[in-house]
């Protein structure tokens, strides 16, 4: 097989649609290793992947194990405008500052960080890399930042969770399990798909905690 020009291959790869960046990690041989991708925001990561095989297939000649591409997606978010509220209600309602998806072989990883006045806390969580399992891990991802935000007052449970149509738009609609020492409490929140459908399914799971988080928080 005729050596790969990684200068080639990473224009190639950069060149696809839904790829911003890209890059190559030799292995221990000097054979081509891991292939890194970073996405736009909001794209669809099967589909860059699918389209990554075909590509080191058809242009490079080269069938790499899915293990060996990590697709990833890091988008940071400008804070919403929140409502007036008093003043330290207002800077405990947490905001989201970041999420970050790696998508390898058959697994997703996602991590979301969250904003609340100074304090900022990262939940990570990981999950089938299918459409429902990327949804799952945020909606996770967050519940587990939101716990570190409460300093383990409260426990969370992702039980429901789906991407339905509202006339001509579509609503990711969360149901979650709230565990306190006092019992649990199942809670229902939903978000309408603006762009991004994994940052809806982040608001989502906010709206579900709305009223129970901004009361732990000024508790903290």
């Amino acid at each position: 097989m005729s050596v790969i020009d990684n200068g080639e291959l990473i224009a190639a790869l950069c060149a696809l649609p839904g790829v911003s960046d890209a890059d190559v990690t030799p292995d221990a041989d000097g054979g081509l290793g891991t292939l890194r991708l970073d996405l736009e925001a909001g794209v669809d990561e099967a589909a860059v992947a699918s389209s990554v095989g075909r590509l080191l297939r058809e242009q490079f000649g080269l069938g790499v194990d899915a293990d060996r591409v990590q697709v990833v997606e890091d988008a940071v978010m400008e804070p919403a405008a929140l409502p007036a509220l008093p003043e330290q209600r207002s800077a405990a309602r947490p905001a989201i500052a970041r999420m970050h998806l790696v998508s390898s072989g058959l697994d997703v990883t996602a991590s979301v960080t969250l904003s609340s006045g100074i304090a900022q806390a990262t939940g990570e969580a990981r999950g089938a890399a299918s459409q429902t399992g990327v949804h799952r891990a945020v909606a996770t991802a967050t519940l587990r930042a939101v716990e570190q935000l409460v300093e383990g007052q409260v426990r969370f449970e992702l039980d429901h969770l789906e991407v339905t149509p509202m006339g001509t738009e579509r609503t990711v609609v969360v149901s979650l399990t709230l565990l306190t020492s006092r019992g649990t409490e199942r809670l229902t929140g939903a978000a309408g798909v603006r762009e991004d459908v994994r940052q809806a399914v982040i608001r989502a799971t906010l709206d579900a905690l709305n009223r129970r988080l901004e009361m732990l928080l000024t508790e903290v």
